[in-house]
């Protein structure tokens, strides 16, 4: 077992200690009165003994005589106890399974051809070929990016997919929560394959090794719980690499959200108008108060806030400027992780410029909010992600 595993549970240690409870259990020691107890329990083997004696034999005797002479009985009580159990079995699953969240991860459409062509409320849908998807994820580390091994990645605290769309001349922001129960893809410290799990959303990046396998990992989540939309590529970054992405943009200015940084930042409260630098950006764009429950939601509005200014500005500068833009990118290397060549990201720049982005245009999927026993849960409303599933990525036919 890996340091970084839980023992109770096989998960990743290093989803955050907020919320985590350590319980110890007290070592048995022998009591005052162990050797009374032996003295009581020899009395009870001698008077089994006699009573043996006295009905005829051992237990075990017994049993086996029983079986010789009632051979059929036997088998038929065994085969009736046997279905007793099972059944027993199946009803108590079943009535486990009403009280639980029911996760379908967006894979209740009918997709008997794959993603392409599916059906949905009887109606068909195709999808739209001229869509770009785009994964971002932040996670949660300082200085240089570097694989792990598997299961000691650290968690992916903000998970965003870009989706480009060129026919609709349109560009939307899909923002999900770290804590988003969904189907992952976990492994094994060794690597070998643990199949797919409930989980939050943020382990999917943790699971893999550091690398290139936890980025896909993440993608691979995202796109099974969008009923399997293609996602092309992806970005992940740091918390070192905020303040060249702020700067990259010329630093950004917000409208701020709300009062969760007043107390170490007292110019961020909840309306001021700010620019954004070194010295407060990341911990406007990181920072939750772990001892509240889903103060994740803040953090959320923050970053819904920072992400629409920065589109508009970042998409001007890049314009004026590809080139040297690619370059800065480089120098934030070891805080980045990307698919995107440097052609991918020049054709990016042409789609980008031709696409619309407004503050509606940023999307935060509906769902409900839990306590779980170690860490905020947010379950998705199935339905509704459903429908703006087919609203972005498909036309009815």
């Amino acid at each position: 077992m890996s340091e970084h595993t839980s023992k109770k549970t096989g998960r990743p240690s290093n989803y955050g200690t907020d919320k985590t409870n350590s319980h110890s259990r007290p070592d048995s020691g022998t009591s005052a009165g162990s050797h009374s107890r032996q003295y009581s329990d020899s009395r009870s083997r001698q008077h089994a003994r006699h009573h043996s004696r006295k009905s005829g034999g051992s237990l075990s005797h017994r049993i086996k005589r029983f079986f010789r002479h009632h051979k059929l009985q036997a088998i038929l009580s065994s085969v009736i106890i046997l279905a007793v159990v099972v059944t027993a079995g199946v009803l108590l699953f079943q009535g486990i399974r009403k009280n639980q969240k029911v996760i379908q991860s967006g894979n209740s459409y009918d997709m008997a051809s794959g993603y392409r062509n599916i059906t949905y409320k009887g109606k068909k849908y195709q999808y739209n070929s001229l869509i770009t998807n785009i994964l971002y994820a932040g996670i949660d580390s300082l200085g240089k990016i570097e694989k792990t091994g598997y299961t000691a990645a650290p968690r992916a605290d903000t998970v965003s997919l870009v989706v480009l769309d060129k026919k609709h001349k349109k560009m939307t922001i899909m923002a999900f929560s770290r804590d988003t129960m969904t189907e992952i893809h976990r492994y094994y410290v060794s690597g070998h394959d643990r199949g797919y799990e409930v989980d939050h959303l943020a382990y999917a990046y943790t699971y893999g090794d550091g690398g290139k396998v936890s980025c896909e990992n993440l993608k691979d989540a995202v796109s099974r719980m969008l009923g399997g939309i293609p996602i092309s590529d992806y970005v992940v970054t740091n918390q070192t690499s905020m303040t060249y992405i702020n700067n990259l943009a010329g630093g950004i200015t917000v409208e701020v959200p709300n009062d969760d940084l007043v107390e170490k930042y007292p110019e961020l409260y909840e309306g001021a108008v700010v620019k954004l630098d070194d010295s407060n950006v990341a911990d406007y764009l990181h920072y939750r108060d772990t001892t509240q429950d889903f103060s994740n939601e803040g953090r959320i509005q923050r970053q819904q806030a920072y992400v629409t200014a920065y589109i508009n500005q970042a998409k001007s500068r890049a314009r004026e400027n590809p080139e040297g833009t690619w370059n800065q990118l480089k120098d934030m290397n070891d805080y980045l992780q990307t698919s995107i060549t440097k052609n991918k990201y020049l054709d990016l720049l042409n789609t980008l410029s031709a696409v619309e982005f407004t503050d509606d245009n940023y999307y935060r999927p509906e769902g409900e909010n839990v306590v779980g026993d170690r860490h905020d849960e947010f379950y998705l409303d199935e339905e509704s992600l459903k429908e703006k599933v087919i609203e972005l990525f498909y036309e009815e036919i």
